[in-house]
């Protein structure tokens, strides 16, 4: 389940960061690879024809003409359409965000719609997957059109986060993964660009335990990309704007904040057998990281729109 999960979330982000005009560049089996892992969590077994086949009978209920690689951008279109509006992805998150104020972009989109299914009628619907997503729309917005609008995502916007549990420099290991979450939305033009409740996946990049000479213990942590609600990768980190509001909520006191979050300064208290203190972020502490670079993403509004 977990190699399934950690699939699907690496094929996002690859999709995601493929424009649909640069596919002719991936193999038809790479492609059609990436459409399975976002439908279904993992890639299918069979011939490709075969494959290609089955993807469009659960989502159209019939086969499509035309060239594979094109039967495949069509269904890639329908799945994450970055260029229109947002297609099947930004649909299940909107209605999950509707519900529960949570999002479960990790889970492969047959198994979202279901949950949805389930949430909303009390059992999972039949017929092929484009007409339940629209059925699904009409229900909960009453369109099957979407208030988007295209718009900047600027660099060094701040983003809150709060991360699932502790990290101490005492116990922290290189390599080991956290959970965090974005703990409000992250707005451009009034329009919601990453919701809160979002969650990524950071890693520690370097310890050091508090040792002699006073000096304190520091952790290094990566803060990756998160998934906008389009699915597009945003990628964050922690530089001078992020440490400036950080230093401001006294989120460590003495901590140091650069780049990416340092926790406690090396330097000398008293004499070699002083021994400095092991510095942590304690579980759901909130505070802030901030985007590396503009980036276009599809922003909206919480409800249909308007004149459709």
């Amino acid at each position: 389940m977990k190699k399934s999960i950690a699939l699907t979330l690496c094929l996002l982000l690859i999709s995601a960061a493929v424009p649909s005009s640069l596919w002719a560049n991936v193999t038809p089996l790479a492609s059609l690879e990436m459409v399975e892992g976002l439908l279904y969590g993992q890639a299918q077994s069979g011939s490709l024809l075969e494959r290609i086949e089955q993807v469009e009978m659960d989502i159209y209920g019939k086969t499509q003409e035309g060239a594979v690689v094109m039967r495949i951008d069509r269904v890639l279109t329908f799945l994450q359409n970055q260029d229109g509006d947002g297609g099947l992805w930004l649909l299940l998150n909107l209605a999950e965000w509707g519900f529960s104020a949570t999002l479960s972009g990790e889970k492969p989109m047959v198994d979202r719609l279901r949950e949805l299914e389930l949430v909303l009628y009390g059992a999972e619907q039949s017929g092929n997957i484009a007409k339940r997503a629209e059925n699904l729309m009409m229900d909960i917005w009453g369109t099957t059109k979407l208030d988007v609008k295209r718009v900047t995502l600027p660099a060094q916007t701040l983003v809150k986060v709060a991360l699932s549990k502790t990290v101490d420099s005492g116990s922290a290991q290189v390599g080991d993964k956290v959970i965090y979450r974005v703990t409000e939305d992250v707005m451009v033009d009034g329009r919601v660009v990453i919701p809160a409740g979002t969650t990524s996946v950071a890693t520690v990049t370097e310890v050091t335990a508090a040792g002699r000479l006073g000096r304190d213990g520091r952790v290094l942590i990566d803060f990756g990309t998160v998934l906008a609600l389009d699915g597009t990768p945003i990628r964050l980190k922690v530089d001078e704007r992020a440490t400036e509001k950080n230093r401001s909520l006294e989120l460590a006191a003495g901590a140091s904040m650069a780049g990416i979050i340092l926790l406690g300064p090396v330097g000398l208290v008293g004499g070699y057998f002083v021994r400095g203190k092991d510095v942590q972020i304690e579980a759901n502490t909130q505070f802030y990281v901030e985007t590396e670079r503009a980036v276009p993403v599809l922003g909206f509004y919480f409800r249909p729109a308007l004149n459709q």
